[in-house]
């Protein structure tokens, strides 16, 4: 489901709760499958029980995937310090960070600092990076418009695909990165959604710093 400006981030402990119910199943099924191997070698069927652990080691792999996901995007949403951060700069240091695993978001238009920690943009920037990625996107692009006290930030690539924003973290297989970015925006009064009219691929209103809100507009030099 495509969710609009008005989607509200889960606190702390309502994301924990969620995350300890996802991750339930799987685990109980891990169990199962442990159980069922013991069972199995019990009763001398050695060749089934060899089956179902190289089923039991694929399982566990996607658990450990999983359970690395969640404690990222606790991380990522725990960011702070400072709210006074370059969006060209985060995207930049993002891409970086990402190196040849994203594809390569080129930055035009204004660039404000905005009220965010360069911590916590930075992680919401791999995000957008990474919904890029997996939508496929080759020549992505990031346009920055200040819109009064705020800077509105829209990915635009020809042709791509519509992301696809959870109203939870956990519903759906891929929901949670780009959940998780939004999360990010709200906790600093900011907001990402998907636009209905497809004009961008997802877009992001995040508040201008008060520091660069209090700097004087520069002086246009006098023609003589």
């Amino acid at each position: 489901m495509n969710s609009g400006a008005g989607s509200i981030a889960l606190g702390d402990a309502q994301f924990r709760r969620e995350a300890a119910h996802a991750l339930t199943t799987p685990l109980g099924s891990l169990l199962l499958q442990a159980e069922l191997i013991e069972h199995l070698l019990r009763h001398g069927e050695v060749a089934k029980a060899q089956a179902a652990a190289g089923a039991l080691v694929n399982d566990c792999e996607a658990f450990g995937h999983m359970l690395r996901d969640v404690f990222a995007a606790m991380s990522d949403m725990a960011e702070d310090g400072a709210v006074d951060a370059d969006p060209r700069a985060c995207l930049d240091a993002a891409l970086d960070d990402l190196g040849e695993t994203g594809v390569t978001i080129g930055y035009q238009g204004d660039a404000p600092r905005v009220a965010l920690p360069s911590r916590a943009l930075e992680a919401l920037m791999r995000r957008v990076v990474v919904e890029a990625t997996a939508l496929g996107a080759s020549m992505p692009r990031m346009i920055g418009v200040v819109a009064g006290a705020t800077l509105r930030l829209s990915v635009h690539e020809e042709n791509a695909p519509t992301a696809v924003l959870r109203d939870t973290p956990f519903e759906g297989p891929d929901g949670l990165n780009l959940w998780t970015a939004r999360a990010i925006a709200a906790r600093h009064g900011g907001t990402l959604f998907v636009p209905e009219d497809g004009t961008a691929v997802l877009e992001i209103v995040l508040p201008i710093s008060a520091r660069h809100l209090s700097q004087p507009d520069p002086v246009a030099p006098r023609r003589r």
